[in-house]
């Protein structure tokens, strides 16, 4: 893509920085630069004077080229992309294609970058992309940086540097590692680096480009979720959850938007409303005359003072997740919200001023039937009924996930998915203004088998990346690599079998198993 005009660009000498760093990122500027994954990897990479750090956009661009420079790929020493979702595996190869880079890891050599790649996906299993990413970070990014890049500079035989980081903890090095990968984590947000000196492009908010939530300020104020939701990669492999204090997040924010010169601040974190401080900032960001945006809250913490003060931070659209229109498929699942307490934060958050909702939901859930599928309906028209007539309903199949309580769980049948798709349909309630949307059973398989697959599922991923993907792609490629998705993504999964992550410790297993095993004896009473 075109190089925009933004604030606080980083540009260093080519010539007098040692180490050069590639961040990727596996999608479009909008989508990319909406998260603060981007912005915290940049601000760390950089805050180092020995290394160089310039971003990259797969957007489909031929060849990819960093914002800052214009470079290639080809061009930098260390290539790390940041993998937040499956679909990323396939443009990620495709932007290796598109640079002149050898897909897979044993075909490249000491002039090629080496491809270092983190996130939620590869943390939760690697196993798919081993054969084409030399080294995976498992865990959150802080503790990686400095190891990675003082390895790098001690090490410039790429054998001994795979060596190296073999032995550090965090990093998975497929073909060198040997003993089970820890999850690196922070311990204390506080004392973490956050980035105050943001990217923000210098583009009117109506245009495409705009990240997703306009031109703000990213504030982490949690990390983790309390729930811990069976179903919930984000919970699990972020465990411990963590908080930031209020005197640090007002620090942040002080000078964040001193640097940045916005007017609008984005929370951030899974669990945000788990922050026993978050009251007490927006308080302090509405004094300021700042407007703020929040992340979907937890409806069992969510009180009329700070949806009161959520809407004077200019927000109006409230996200709720009830995933299912039954109670007792959310008491399986590690949410138990009574409808009743769904309906009285719908008209809660109403009278407090919220004109529209937002509603997520799945489907293919363990204990599911066709009265709560038929339920999805019911339940926003009595949501209605509280006042919102704008409503957005987001139906997506249940994907399993590595690394969770459900990872022993078969993603449902096609024909499930497709028969739950049309009683959802049949069911939404008529002469209302209600928007629905609901992910193809398609996309769902390849999630699933992104998420579940093992090292031959690679394969998967870069026959997609070199034929286009299209229509039938994912039948051929698996035809090709020589797996069934029946074994895969549609069986069940035996507790004590061995599973391809198994060396990767992002969460604990012992737990896991525990919980799984509740919820079968559950399930067959």
């Amino acid at each position: 893509m075109k190089r925009l005009l933004e604030r606080n660009v980083v540009v260093k000498d080519w010539r007098k920085t040692p180490v050069k760093v590639a961040l990727v990122y596996p999608g479009g500027y909008r989508a990319g630069m909406t998260g603060l994954t981007v912005q915290l990897l940049y601000h760390l990479f950089n805050l180092r004077e020995d290394t160089l750090c310039e971003r990259v956009f797969l957007d489909g661009s031929k060849p990819p080229r960093s914002l800052e420079s214009g470079r290639t790929l080809r061009d930098f020493d260390l290539v790390a992309a940041t993998i937040q979702y499956e679909g990323g595996y396939v443009e990620l190869l495709k932007g290796l294609r598109d640079s002149g880079i050898p897909l897979r890891r044993s075909e490249r050599g000491d002039r090629h970058p080496l491809i270092v790649a983190g996130g939620p996906c590869v943390t939760a299993n690697p196993t798919v992309m081993e054969d084409y990413v030399d080294v995976f970070a498992i865990g959150d990014a802080e503790p990686f940086i400095e190891r990675l890049v003082d390895a790098y500079r001690e090490n410039r035989s790429r054998k001994g540097l795979l060596e190296v980081l073999s032995d550090v903890p965090g990093f998975y090095v497929p073909g060198f590692t040997e003993n089970p990968v820890e999850r690196a984590w922070v311990e204390e947000l506080d004392k973490a680096p956050h980035p105050t000196a943001q990217v923000i492009p210098l583009i009117d908010e109506g245009s495409p480009l705009c990240p997703v939530f306009g031109l703000t300020l990213g504030l982490e104020v949690t990390r983790g979720c309390g729930r811990m939701c069976l179903f919930c990669l984000a919970s699990w492999i972020n465990m411990p959850v963590r908080h930031r204090g209020l005197e640090t997040m007002l620090g942040i924010v002080e000078e964040g938007l001193r640097r940045t010169g916005v007017r609008k601040v984005s929370l951030v974190g899974a669990g945000a409303t788990d922050n026993r401080w978050l009251k007490d900032l927006c308080q302090h960001l509405v004094s300021m005359g700042i407007e703020f945006s929040t992340p979907s809250l937890r409806m069992d913490l969510l009180d009329r003072e700070l949806m009161r003060l959520i809407v004077q931070g200019g927000q109006r659209t409230l996200t709720l997740a009830p995933e299912t229109a039954s109670e007792e498929v959310r008491r399986l699942i590690g949410k138990p919200i009574p409808d009743d307490r769904l309906l009285e934060v719908s008209e809660n958050a109403y009278e407090a001023g919220f004109k529209r909702l937002k509603l997520y939901f799945m489907i293919g859930l363990p204990g599911e039937d066709r009265d709560s599928l038929e339920g999805v309906g019911r339940l926003v028209d009595k949501l209605a009924r509280t006042g919102f007539r704008d409503i957005h309903v987001s139906v997506n199949p249940f994907i399993p996930k590595a690394q969770t309580p459900f990872q022993w769980l078969p993603l449902a049948s096609r024909s499930y998915l497709t028969e739950a798709s049309k009683l959802i349909r049949r069911s939404m309630p008529k002469g209302l203004n209600v928007r629905l949307d609901i992910l193809k059973p398609a996309q769902a398989e390849l999630q699933a088998l992104l998420s579940l697959g093992d090292r031959r599922t690679g394969r998967v991923v870069e026959y997609m990346a070199l034929s286009g993907g299209g229509r039938g792609a994912l039948r051929r490629a698996m035809k090709i690599a020589g797996l069934r998705l029946e074994n895969v993504v549609y069986r069940a999964k035996e507790v004590e079998e061995p599973l391809p992550w198994d060396m990767i410790r992002s969460s604990d297993f012992r737990l896991l198993k525990k919980l799984y095993r509740k919820l079968e004896s559950e399930l067959v009473r």
